[in-house]
């Protein structure tokens, strides 16, 4: 049972980095493309995927980012019936939701 403690520190890391990438997400989302923090973000979005990645957490951002691309980068998803793949969107795997 020594693992016990580092598997929840492990978990705990996890959850916090995951929580970073997607609060950066909505923040990029939401910012004004033309204001002077909007590059700020974009390098901490990028630098917290690299993060992701280097921590062993690439399947976790492989699912945020088809999350995002999948629901067209909208809260709310889209009605099945209103559902298209984007034309300039090359799409390398589809799975039925």
């Amino acid at each position: 049972m020594a693992d016990g403690p580092i598997l929840m520190a492990r978990k705990k890391s996890r959850r916090e980095m995951l929580h970073e990438y997607v609060r950066l997400q909505q923040e990029l989302v939401d910012a004004d493309p033309a204001s002077s923090s909007y590059a700020a973000t974009i390098q901490a979005f990028r630098q917290m995927g690299y993060a992701l990645i280097a921590a062993g957490y690439e399947e976790d951002l492989d699912r945020l980012l088809r999350i995002r691309v999948l629901d067209g980068g909208q809260v709310d998803p889209t009605p099945r019936d209103e559902r298209h793949v984007p034309s300039d969107l090359h799409v390398i795997e589809q799975r039925a939701l």
